[in-house]
């Protein structure tokens, strides 16, 4: 007689082969999988080559078999260029576990009949291209532990129904055109570790009932049109590591409650209408790696107790209301590589701890609020950092020369504060930065700086491409040796008073986009050579000394877009080689002393210009060009204060554009009726004629 485990065994096997699925025989399969190929195949037809009658079914390249029954239980057929759509057949192979057609070019809608697909684990369609709505029939599938819909053009709401897949693990459906509400059933979900609704156009609140998640590792629901507040219940889950809201329309306070979260490595709230103080409790997410609160409603002070966040990396503060100073508690973040609390009513001193404790750091911004005080020397010692930027506040005090220690910085940003020059009279901290090999941008304009451009900054970083110090006290010349920087494409000494002549050498400049010399006490005659700087696409020289003619290279650059020569003391005539620059849209030359005719050829190139023309107060005499009827898209034309006399062209009521034009102060002769009717929109004219000025 047999043991009693044989008879055991032997109904285990029953029981175990009765519970498996009526499965297709093999030719069946094959012959479904090869519909399905056809359908997928469409723009492909070299795809899945070994899928033929006459090779064996399980030794298909993306097919797996249960070895036992040789039925297909897995299909991976990710990453293989695939077109056209997916066979509603599939849903016969009853056997099937694991189905993945991600990362194709598949279209269309997903087949309903997937549905029948009873004993599927496995689902992944994400990045497609498919279409249509989310079938409800996919509850069916209540094996399924696992579904990724994610980057496609699904339509629709998300179904209720999917609460029955009690299994599943994690639901991707992020990177849709999904609408409607975030479905409360989702909290009968008790499994799920992963939800991700994200960069949908999901509305109304985030539902309390997601609180009951609690396996939940992470929830991205950002980039939506969520409103409402964020739910106190979300403090319950106690698994969670990620939780992203960002870019909503979220409002009221942070709960506290999140701070129960203690292995929450990221909190992204950044982008809403979030408001109240942010909640103390957030200083006990221990193992929180990077914060984001930015672009928010939040007031009050920064909670010292965020330096309690030992693993912190990056905070981001930024576009609040926060006042008060900068907890000093900060400094005791020493993983932290970036802190940005730039846009508040952040005041008082930048702690010195932040350049003596957080050698990590990379990027600091605090730009944009009322810090005062002097920039801390300690800061050198930040030996990792690349961006810094203090500007829009009110330090005072010198640029610190051990800024020139951080050779991996990138962009200095200084400018509007109070910063003075030491007293060497000359811009030392310049010289300091030339150790600075990675630089890029510096900006430390609108200051108090005084003294003179040092020799040395033409030494500065091969890298540069901006620099802007304007709107200080900087006196002297222009050293010849700037012209060494010939990376830039962006160069501002306007508003000083810098005086002597421009250097030749800036036709090395080759890159320069932006010009900005204006507002100085420079003089001499405009170097020829800027007719060399291909690239210029915006001349500045106004309020300045300038004498002798316009060269007739300046139009060599056919990039030029703006050029603004006012308030110098130019002579001779408008260049005739000023048609070249026939991309210009704004030029003034007003305040000059121009003489002889206005160039009508020059005049008849300028079609791109939409600003303005202003040759005012020259000595320009002659008529009125009727090729000034070309620059029809103009909106201000001024050419008072000059002599020119005869006729004012009817042509001119060709200028559909113009909101203002001034004639005054010539000698024009003749009606002016003619030309008035000819333009019939309201705006105003200023015609001076035999002493007699007629606004309409």
């Amino acid at each position: 007689m047999a043991p009693l485990w044989f008879y055991s065994f032997i109904m285990l096997c029953i029981v175990s082969i009765s519970a498996l699925p009526h499965s297709l025989n093999i030719s069946q399969q094959k012959r479904l999988l090869l519909q399905f190929k056809t359908a997928i195949s469409n723009n492909n037809s070299s795809s899945l080559p070994d899928w033929t009658p006459l090779h064996p079914l399980c030794n298909w390249s993306a097919v797996t078999c249960d070895p036992s029954f040789h039925s297909v239980v897995a299909l991976n057929l990710s990453d293989m260029n695939l077109h056209g759509t997916i066979s509603p057949l599939l849903g016969n192979l009853s056997s099937l576990q694991s189905l993945d057609l991600s990362n194709n070019a598949l279209i269309s809608t997903i087949p309903p009949q997937l549905a029948q697909l009873t004993h599927l684990q496995l689902l992944w369609l994400h990045r497609n291209q498919l279409q249509g709505t989310i079938p409800p029939t996919l509850s069916a599938c209540r094996s399924l532990y696992d579904l990724a819909l994610s980057y496609n053009h699904l339509h629709g709401s998300i179904p209720p129904e999917l609460s029955l897949l009690t299994r599943l693990k994690f639901l991707y459906l992020g990177q849709n055109n999904l609408t409607g509400p975030i479905p409360s059933e989702l909290g009968a979900l008790s499994q799920l570790q992963n939800l991700s609704l994200s960069t949908n156009q999901l509305s109304g609140p985030i539902r309390p009932e997601l609180g009951m998640l609690t396996h939940l590792q992470e929830l991205y629901l950002f980039t939506s049109d969520l409103s409402g507040t964020i739910p106190s219940s979300l403090g319950n889950l106690s698994s969670l590591t990620g939780l992203a809201l960002y870019e909503n329309h979220l409002q009221g306070p942070i709960p506290p409650e999140l701070g129960m979260l203690t292995h929450l490595h990221l909190l992204y709230l950044y982008a809403n209408n979030l408001s109240g103080t942010i909640p103390s409790s957030l200083g006990n997410l221990s193992s929180l790696t990077r914060l984001i609160l930015a672009e928010n409603d939040l007031h009050g002070a920064i909670p010292p107790e965020l330096g309690m966040l030992t693993h912190l990396q990056i905070l981001y503060l930024y576009r609040n209301n926060l006042s008060g100073t900068i907890p000093g508690s900060l400094a005791k973040l020493l993983k932290l590589t970036g802190l940005d609390v730039c846009e508040n009513q952040l005041s008082g001193h930048i702690p010195r701890e932040i350049g003596t404790k957080l050698s990590n750091l990379q990027y600091l911004s605090l730009w944009g609020n009322q810090l005062s005080g002097k920039i801390p020397n300690s800061l050198g010692n930040c030996s990792n950092l690349t961006i810094l930027y203090l500007s829009d506040n009110q330090l005072s005090g010198m640029v610190p020369m051990e800024l020139g220690k951080l050779n991996l910085l990138t962009r200095l940003k200084l400018h509007v504060n109070q910063l003075v020059s030491d007293s060497s009279n000359t811009l030392s901290f310049l010289t300091s930065l030339t150790n600075c090999s990675q630089l890029q941008e510096i900006e430390v304009s609108d200051n108090h700086l005084t003294g003179i451009l040092p020799p040395s900054m033409g030494q500065l970083s091969s890298n540069i491409q901006f620099l802007k110090l304007s709107n200080n006290m900087i006196n002297g010349s222009i050293p010849q040796q700037i012209a060494n920087l010939t990376n830039l494409t962006y160069l501002s000494l306007s508003d000083n008073l810098l005086s002597g002549n421009i250097p030749s050498g800036i036709k090395r400049f080759q890159k320069l986009e932006r010009l900005y010399l204006g507002g100085n006490k420079l003089e001499g005659s405009i170097p020829s050579e800027i007719g060399q700087m291909q690239h210029l696409g915006l001349l500045n020289l106004s309020h300045n000394g300038l004498s002798g003619k316009m060269s007739d290279s300046l139009c060599s650059t056919q990039q030029l877009r703006r050029l603004l020569l006012q308030h110098n003391n130019l002579s001779g005539e408008i260049p005739v080689v000023l048609a070249g620059c026939q991309n210009l849209e704004l030029i003034d030359l007003s305040y000059n002393k121009l003489g002889g005719r206005i160039p009508p050829d020059s005049i008849a190139s300028l079609k791109n210009l939409v600003f303005y023309l202003n040759l005012s107060w020259n000595s320009l005499e002659g008529y009125l060009p009727l090729e000034m009827s070309k620059i029809a898209m103009a909106q201000d034309i001024d050419i008072s204060g000059n002599r020119l006399t005869g006729l004012i062209p009817i042509s001119l009521g060709d200028c559909t554009a113009l909101e203002h034009l001034n004639l005054s102060h010539n000698a024009f002769e003749g009606p002016i009726t003619s030309f008035q009717a000819s333009n019939d929109q309201s705006n105003c004219y200023t015609v001076r004629r035999q002493g007699y000025v007629l606004n309409s």
